[in-house]
């Protein structure tokens, strides 16, 4: 394993700190109710992450992940904080350990948050809030609705920036 140097050290403290943001500000663009569950939103705090992982590899991305993820937890929002770190952590390694192409790479991204965002939503719904196991299963449709579109929000923009920021 490479070792991380003062460099992507302070990237990543950068790009935490844009997450962190992200997160803070409220309303559009940094936070859209999504229609179909308007007590989720979409928003933007994964692009930073996901152009951490692009520059700097997955320690740089868990890292700004886990900056940019702290911000729920500080506000004393620990059950969304901790479906924002799944989420956020089941895209970031799926396109990180991956070293297949853009594509491929989005795709195992998008699949990997489906699939972990179902498993903690299935089980954690009904745990944190109470909800019943019929209601949970009518509502992991939608949800996986959201963590697609959410992923692709996170991959397309940061890989246009990439691309931006790498050639130049």
């Amino acid at each position: 394993m490479r070792k991380i140097g003062t460099r992507e050290i302070a990237a990543a403290s950068i790009l935490s700190a844009l997450s962190v943001l992200s997160e803070i500000i409220p309303g559009p663009p940094f936070d859209i109710p999504f229609p179909l569950l308007p007590k989720v939103s979409w928003d933007i705090t994964g692009i930073p992450m996901m152009i951490s992982l692009l520059l700097y590899g997955p320690v740089s991305a868990v890292y700004t992940c886990l900056v940019g993820c702290s911000i729920i937890f500080l506000r004393g929002n620990v059950y969304g904080g901790i479906f924002k770190v799944v989420a956020e952590l089941a895209t970031l390694l799926a396109f990180g350990l991956l070293k297949k192409g853009i594509i491929v790479n989005s795709a195992a991204s998008v699949v990997s948050r489906v699939v972990a965002m179902t498993i903690a939503n299935y089980y954690l719904l009904q745990l944190f809030y109470g909800m019943s196991e019929p209601v949970v299963i009518s509502l992991l449709v939608p949800i996986g609705l959201f963590n697609m579109t959410q992923a692709l929000i996170n991959i397309i923009p940061a890989y246009i920036i990439y691309l931006r920021v790498r050639t130049s």
